[in-house]
């Protein structure tokens, strides 16, 4: 056994008791918020200074999921299959990932200060750096997904086993929580891409963290519950968006809210007939597209006079794409699951210990 390994009186890990597993999920759901914070503070009140509340938000979040996970990486050194040898020393392959996709934040925030410097401002979410931060946040709520799953691997004890479960699948909501965050400008209302974009994206990048939960999480529904914490989460953003705005904290834009409910449960039914990731992934993208046709209209505040909307021509285009993308997605979280030990999708009415 490593020295500087921590192994509880029963052989078994313990990183949640090293405080490494909580403070990443505090520190990547608080980047999430941040996010939402940050983009309707830019709508509102523009970009006077990189040091607004929003960025020194997600920023020292950032920095404390890189010190926590780089903490993790030095005094978690097990032996075990899933840690990776280097040299003498074991690392931690979900914490790596965690403290990757936290690095890639923080290199790139100066450069976004620069880049806005050099170009002025950017009028869409998909600029450049914008897009390396995304998948920066993305990359690190994917390593709590791994993290969480790898330690239950490692435990035997029931109690532990179950909480490392759930907080597997609050980890997932946070992965399909940055996904959605692609499309930010469209919920907005302040698009600068074709409408067409929006259903494409919409349908297919959330799929993979609901199809991953699906055959990860020890939980039945657990897609569902997937997307029901989405939904509740997005429904607090909503209000906290809401509350700072009157306190002159925030923007008074606040993004719609996506309907992916019944992709999750598109997802748990397929997983009881043992459909394979890419059927689940088409499922899933169909009845994302379907219930937001109408909904995603009517949930989304206007601005200005100004409504979100799926024309019919748009819709039209983005069907075969939109499709081809979930089950492309649906396939990708699949094949994820099964590295990981996550085998065929457990049946909807069972549920492991």
């Amino acid at each position: 056994m490593r020295p500087n390994s921590v192994i509880r009186g029963d052989g078994e890990a313990d990183l949640w008791a090293l405080g490494i597993l909580p403070t990443l999920a505090a520190g990547l759901l608080a980047g999430l918020l941040g996010l939402y914070w940050d983009i309707s503070w830019h709508i509102d009140k523009g970009r006077d200074t990189f040091f607004t509340p929003p960025h020194d938000f997600i920023y020292t979040a950032m920095a404390v999921v890189l010190t926590v996970s780089l903490s993790g990486l030095w005094r978690d050194r097990r032996d075990t299959p899933y840690h990776l040898p280097a040299g003498a020393y074991r690392l931690h392959a979900g914490i790596l990932i965690v403290a990757a996709g936290a690095a890639l934040v923080l290199v790139f925030a100066p450069l976004d200060d620069l880049w806005h410097r050099l170009f002025g401002p950017d009028v869409t979410l998909w600029g450049p750096m914008h897009l390396v931060g995304i998948l920066g946040m993305t990359l690190g709520c994917f390593g709590g997904v791994v993290c969480a799953r790898l330690e239950r691997a490692l435990v035997r004890e029931p109690r532990r086993r179950r909480l490392l479960g759930d907080l597997t699948l609050y980890f997932a909501v946070l992965l399909v929580g940055w996904t959605v965050v692609v499309v930010a400008e469209f919920e907005f209302m302040v698009p600068q891409y074709p409408t067409v974009w929006h259903p494409v994206l919409l349908a297919g990048l959330p799929v993979f963290g609901l199809v991953l939960a699906s055959r990860l999480v020890p939980r039945r529904w657990a897609a569902t519950l997937v997307a029901l914490g989405f939904t509740g989460f997005r429904v607090a953003v909503a209000g906290w968006l809401i509350a700072a705005s009157h306190a002159d904290l925030a923007g008074a834009s606040r993004p719609a809210i996506p309907l992916l409910i019944p992709a999750g449960l598109a997802v748990d039914l397929l997983a009881a007939r043992q459909i394979k990731g890419w059927g689940a992934g088409l499922a899933a993208g169909g009845a994302t597209l379907g219930s937001n046709l109408v909904l995603i209209d009517a949930s989304a505040p206007a601005f200005g006079g100004i409504r979100l909307f799926w024309t019919a021509a748009a819709f039209l285009r983005a069907l075969v794409p939109g499709l081809m993308l979930s089950a492309l997605m649906g396939a990708a979280g699949a094949a994820v699951a099964d590295s990981l030990g996550g085998g065929a999708p457990r049946k909807a009415g069972t549920r492991a210990c």
